[in-house]
């Protein structure tokens, strides 16, 4: 992952930025112990419907079926004092999203804060860049959540980032 104060990799196993010195234990100290991941989709802040759960739970479930990456949502209330990359980066390290090759994603939705941001593991930063994931964010979610439409702007943030990592593994197996 990259250091949430500078962008330089770093991880459980290297978990000290050599360039600026943040270690991900600052995070731990702050956050504690991470919520409970029983679900693809954990809403904390209560923002989903049950349909709108249902639909983006199953378009998670049928990329990771498709492709056997993780891909997880959560919705939190606030991530006070810290900002939301941070949390976003700290939980995608302690949900061990994708494993040891990180091969997965983790999308959270920080309302307080009116914030989306997303963790992309190393192994899928080949097929889109923690930027490029931003900006679909940016211009296919926010637009929805500006709405308070939350069910709206998470599928069609899950839907679009999981496309591309589909498209761009069939072209790859197919080359």
């Amino acid at each position: 992952m990259h250091c949430p104060k500078c962008a330089v990799d770093i991880n459980d196993f290297s978990p000290e930025c050599p360039k600026c010195g943040f270690h991900i234990r600052e995070l731990d100290a702050v956050f504690g112990i991470p919520p409970e991941r029983s679900d693809l989709i954990t809403d904390l802040a209560k923002v989903f419907s049950d349909s709108g759960k249902k639909k983006i739970r199953e378009r998670l479930q049928s990329f990771t079926e498709r492709t056997t990456h993780a891909f997880f949502v959560i919705a939190k209330e606030s991530t006070e004092p810290r900002l939301p990359g941070e949390f976003v980066f700290w939980l995608f390290e302690r949900w061990n999203i994708g494993g040891e090759s990180h091969a997965g994603l983790l999308i959270l939705l920080s309302i307080k804060e009116r914030r989306i941001e997303v963790e992309v593991g190393y192994d899928l930063e080949r097929f889109i860049s923690d930027e490029g994931a931003a900006n679909i964010l940016q211009f296919h979610a926010v637009p929805f959540l500006k709405h308070g439409d939350y069910d709206g702007g998470m599928y069609h943030a899950v839907d679009l980032l999981a496309r591309i990592i589909e498209d761009e593994e069939r072209r790859e197996k197919s080359e």
